[in-house]
Order: structure tokens, then sequence, then C-alpha cells
């Protein structure tokens, strides 16, 4: 009987059809990263992972017998889009991408911070259709997770934003889970990659900010325009998006007090690393009076506190509870493969049961 199970594993028995709807850089590296990792998900979880759909601004292609998710990574990372493919079709609905047969649609758009759009729009057409959706556009996230979610659940389906708060360091998900029954009194966090890459190297290498900027462009890591990071505008989307599902609903981007690391006097970094600190671009939710008070802003991070060896491009997040103490997570590099790993954890969870793999 042993031998029998161990074969039934090894065959794919429950099949994923998913969408992606937006395919830049994020959608191309999470279709590759699916069709690397397809064969173990069906040898570990017997999950059959299958793209029959993808969209971009010029138009979509879509096969109800699979699209080659490695094929169409590298025609975009060419820079062509879908609009040139032989077959594809022009002008798209939503509408066309969920006649696909969709289990799940994967938002990828251009976050718009103020109104959540077009992706806020496509999350809750694909749950009023009854598709999943996984989230990378932070846009819905921010503005409206909490209520995405309960309109899910009366679907029957769910929202996956991990993409949105960590990628691959797991937040939302330890909280809800590992956290349940207590009251979350403060998030503290790293939340941004790319700005903890840059204290790094200006910190051990004695270089300045900007030569550090220069140094993590070159290396891929920072954005040609640098700005959404380095003023604090990443780490605050997520630690609001964080603070509406945890602490208060009512929290708002615009609420935030915001300082950035481009806002750093030379003098503070040569003080600190004088004194054994280590700067890091912290955010901040603190439960108070009914709400919360949310900051991000550079801290002066002493040995003796667990953000002090959280180096590179690493993160970390803290949660201060009532009943359950403390819990510290770091890990989760940046990258785009990274949050390709952590959209595909969405995928999954939509076929998990009780929040257990069974594999």
């Amino acid at each position: 009987m042993a031998g029998t199970r161990g074969l039934a594993r090894l065959t794919p028995v429950d099949l994923l059809r998913f969408a992606i709807v937006g395919f830049g850089n994020v959608g191309a590296a999470l279709a590759r990263h699916v069709h690397e990792r397809s064969e173990r998900v069906g040898r570990r979880y017997g999950i059959d992972l299958r793209l029959v759909a993808v969209a971009d601004s010029t138009g979509f292609l879509n096969d109800t017998a699979g699209l080659d998710g490695n094929e169409l990574a590298a025609w975009r990372e060419s820079g062509r889009r879908l609009a040139e493919r032989s077959g594809a079709h022009r002008h798209c609905q939503l509408e066309d991408v969920l006649a696909a047969g969709v289990d799940v649609v994967v938002i990828s758009l251009p976050t718009d911070r103020d109104t959540g759009k077009p992706g806020l729009n496509v999350a809750r057409a694909s749950i009023a259709a009854g598709a999943h959706v996984v989230l990378a556009d932070k846009g819905p996230a921010l503005l409206a997770l909490p209520e995405l979610e309960r309109e899910a659940a009366l679907r029957g389906v769910t929202v996956g934003a991990s993409a949105t708060v960590g990628a691959a360091l797991p937040t939302l998900s330890v909280a809800r889970r590992e956290l349940a029954g207590a009251e979350l009194l403060e998030i503290e966090a790293i939340l941004n990659g790319t700005s903890n890459l840059i204290l790094t190297s200006m910190r051990e290498r004695g270089i300045s900010f900007h030569e550090a900027v220069a140094e993590a462009q070159r290396a891929g890591i920072a954005e040609p325009d640098p700005s959404y990071d380095v003023q604090g505008w990443d780490t605050a989307v997520k630690l609001t998006i964080l603070t509406r599902a945890l602490i208060d609903e009512r929290a708002t981007l615009n609420l935030v007090g915001r300082t950035g690391i481009d806002e750093l006097e030379p003098d503070f970094v040569e003080w600190a690393h004088r004194t054994g600190g280590r700067i890091r671009l912290i955010g901040r939710a603190v439960r108070r009076n009914g709400g919360a008070v949310v900051t991000v802003a550079p801290e002066v991070v002493p040995p003796h506190n667990p953000f002090h060896l959280v180096d590179g491009a690493r993160k970390a997040i803290r949660f201060v509870t009532d009943d359950l103490g403390e819990l510290v997570v770091t890990g989760g590099a940046s990258g785009r493969r990274d949050v390709a790993a952590a959209l595909l954890r969405d995928m999954l969870a939509t076929k998990c049961q009780s929040g257990v793999w069974k594999g």
C-alpha cells in the first residue's frame, strides 16, 4: 500500500489553470518560474500547473491546452509585446481571459497608489467570476485588501497578497496563522531590500549614498529611478497594507509619517558606524487609541536588536502581541525571482487544505 501511495503522488491529479494579467518583467518571471518548477509541484503536491492565458496592454494569448511560459518569458525579455506573436488577440477584455477556464488570475499590472486601477477592477471582476486572485500589483492590496478578501470569501475563493508585503519574506500568513487569538500591538519591519542593500554597502565599504545607489543599479537591484525605494514609499505602501489587514482597516498611505534614506546626513551615518549601530529603514505600526500610528524612517539599530544582522537585500519583520510575545522572521532577498516564488506560493495556497500541505 505504501508503494501505491508513493506512485500516486508522482502523477498530477489536480489541474490548476492560471492567467497572468500584466505581462511585464514580473509576469514574465512568474511564467518562467512556474515552467521550471512545474515538475516539482506535480510530484510533491499532485498539482498540474497550466498557464492558459497571458495579457498585456497590447493584447492577449490563450490556450486551454497550455502556453509555454518559458518561451513567452523569452519573448517578453527580448522587448517584444504579445500583440506581435502569431495567434495573439488584440483589444483584450477580461472576459476573454476568464473564458479560458481560469482557476487563478495573477494580477501583475503597474501599481497605482491613488486608485488601485486597473488592477482593482480586474481583481473584483475575477472574484465575481469565481476565480482566485493572486496579487503582484500593490494597488488593489493597498486600497482594498480586506474588502477583496470579504468578497472572495462570499464566492468561495481566496486573495493571495504575499508578493505585495515582503514577497519571499512571509508576513501576512505568519501573523494570521501563528498569532491567531492574540492582539497584535506593534509591527516593526525592514521591508525594502534595495534600501537595506544601499545602507549595507555604505557601511561596509565607506562609500557615499550616491555610489551605493549606482552600485545597486548596476547589480540590477535598484531601479533606474530609485526614488520609490530610497524615499520610503515602497516600505510605506507595504506597511499600510499590513496595518490595514492586521491592526486597523482605516489606515491610509497619506497618514504615514515618511522619511527616506536619501535624507541621511553623512555625519549621522559615520556616527552610527562608530558607535556599533547599523542604520535600517524601519517601518513601524503601533496600535494606539483604537487605531494605528504608522511611520517609516531610518533608525540606528544597536547590536542586541535582531535587525542588527539583517544585511544586504534581506528583509525582516517583528510582531509584538499581548499573549504570544514577540515573533521575528528574517530572510527574503529582493529580486524578480523571489517575487515569482511568492506568487507561486500564493497560487498553490488556493489548493491548500486548512492551511497545511499534505504532500
